[in-house]
């Protein structure tokens, strides 16, 4: 992971058009692809693209 392809929990909130609480739950039951680093939760571009592109596969 670069640092351009890291996201916050903010950026990936707006970036995802999911609100910080639902995203942050996802990432805690590991439903989206995601590390907690120093107690923040951090998002990889790449891996929340492939992430939604599954998602819209199942849906």
């Amino acid at each position: 992971m670069t640092p351009k392809d890291v996201l916050s929990l903010k950026e990936a909130s707006t970036y995802l058009a999911i609100d910080e609480t639902t995203l942050k739950a996802l990432a805690t039951d590991r439903l989206i692809p995601s590390l907690q680093l120093n107690g923040a939760w951090v998002f990889s571009k790449k891996s929340i693209d492939k992430w939604r592109s599954q998602q819209a596969r199942r849906g």
